[in-house]
């Protein structure tokens, strides 16, 4: 048949073809769907490309790093960018287009433009400040009032981040005494999967139908670039509807992520997070003892001017020398010891006020209620409030004043029925 061809002299034809039509490199922009770096140092990637209007694949292709280049290219990108090359990059690459008559085709990769990437965050990061805004929640959870006495805090971190323990530290050792009561909410603070995660710990916060005054988001340091995933619109829209004010602390001087704009309070790092909640339990501390020494000064000035008023009537009763000045001395005595009772009754009246004060606040302080006797149930991390909500054989922990005690549901009595 006549311009009959094998496959293999087609694929030499299109080796051809293409070495014609790309003579030398050009630069190609993608997207990073994988990225496997093989024992023998080279690193294989696959590219894609997505529509704008509904981020389906409309494009694909393999790539390779050679062993000599990658050992260039990796260093370089993480200096410059702060991140290994990873799924769900934007990139742009100078490759060389291959063709081999048994593997098809492929991409040589001699370069990668950090700066395009950096960029590409830069752009997606003003995208979501955008859209938040024209969704009119921007500024939601910043409406919600500041708690007055913040001693409940849900954390949101890695466990192993060193800025968790940083603000631990900070709340633990404090000097003024304060008890505040945490509770950690783990969650992944790097990653492409950080987003979901943090998402994940919100939501664990709201079913545990604990009365949380803060959220703190926290973690430690790293390159600017891992702060990417809080400027994703899912996160930061689901932190502005949280019915908790949110406290962010990620641990980064000079940049701001988008949740940090939408969060009710920013600071920079997790240490300053936990000033932030122990100042504002000072300032009520300074409240209440200026409040106690204004009430012992009115206190005072009331049972001096009263003392004042008897010794006056004393001295014009001592000028009388009939049976008046009897009974005028004593109705002043009678007075005076109604009036000194008064004046002490009020004081303790107000001491008593003062010291309920005192109790309510402590009241707040869980271990308090564990001291008197009393302990709490948890069972999958959440506390429990009826028998019916433990099946058989279920592992739960009971909380004490001294420490913890792990077991197993054997046998349950319902009082109810």
């Amino acid at each position: 048949m006549k311009g009959q061809l094998t496959l293999l002299e087609l694929n030499k034809t299109i080796r051809k073809g293409l070495k014609s039509l790309f003579p030398s490199t050009i630069w190609v922009q993608a997207e990073i769907s994988e990225c496997k770096q093989h024992f023998s140092g080279h690193c294989y990637l696959e590219l894609i490309q997505k529509t704008p209007s509904d981020a389906s694949i409309c494009a694909r292709s393999k790539a390779t790093i050679w062993a000599g280049q990658w050992r260039k290219i990796a260093p370089h990108f993480e200096h410059e960018t702060g991140q290994k090359l990873q799924p769900g990059l934007q990139v742009l690459l100078e490759v060389s287009v291959e063709f081999h008559e048994q593997y098809g085709m492929n991409l040589v990769v001699h370069a990668i433009d950090p700066a395009f990437t950096l960029g590409d965050q830069a752009i997606k990061r003003q995208q979501t400040i955008r859209r938040l805004e024209a969704d009119g929640v921007f500024t939601q959870n910043k409406t919600l009032p500041e708690p007055i006495l913040p001693q409940r805090i849900a954390i949101i971190s890695s466990p192993q981040a060193a800025g968790l323990q940083d603000f631990m530290h900070q709340i633990a050792n404090n000097p003024y005494g304060f008890v505040v009561y945490t509770a950690l909410f783990s969650a992944s603070m790097q990653g492409a999967q950080s987003s979901a995660s943090v998402i994940q710990a919100l939501e664990r916060i709201a079913e545990s139908n604990v009365d949380f005054d803060w959220v703190v988001i926290i973690r430690g340091g790293g390159a600017s670039i891992d702060l990417t995933s809080f400027d994703s619109y899912e996160l930061c829209y689901y932190c502005t509807q949280f019915p908790v004010p949110i406290l962010a602390g990620l641990g980064h001087e000079k940049d701001v992520s988008v949740l940090d704009l939408v969060a009710h309070t920013s600071v920079k790092t997790p240490t300053a997070a936990a000033a932030y909640v122990l100042h504002a339990l000072m300032l009520q501390s300074d409240r209440m003892e200026t409040a106690m020494e204004r009430l012992s000064v009115v206190s005072e000035r009331i049972l001096s001017r009263q003392t004042e008023r008897v010794t006056q009537a004393r001295m014009r009763l001592t000028q009388i020398g009939n049976q008046r000045f009897v009974q005028e001395f004593n109705r002043m005595e009678r007075s005076l010891s109604r009036l000194e009772l008064a004046a002490q009754s009020s004081i303790l009246r107000t001491k008593h006020r003062i010291e309920m004060h005192e109790q309510t606040l402590k009241g707040y302080d869980p271990i308090t209620l564990l001291k008197r006797g009393f302990s709490v149930t948890l069972y999958k991390g959440r506390s429990v409030r009826s028998v019916a909500e433990l099946p058989l054989g279920a592992p739960i922990k009971t909380r004490l004043a001294d420490g913890e005690v792990e077991s197993i549901v054997e046998k349950y009595t319902n009082d109810g029925k």
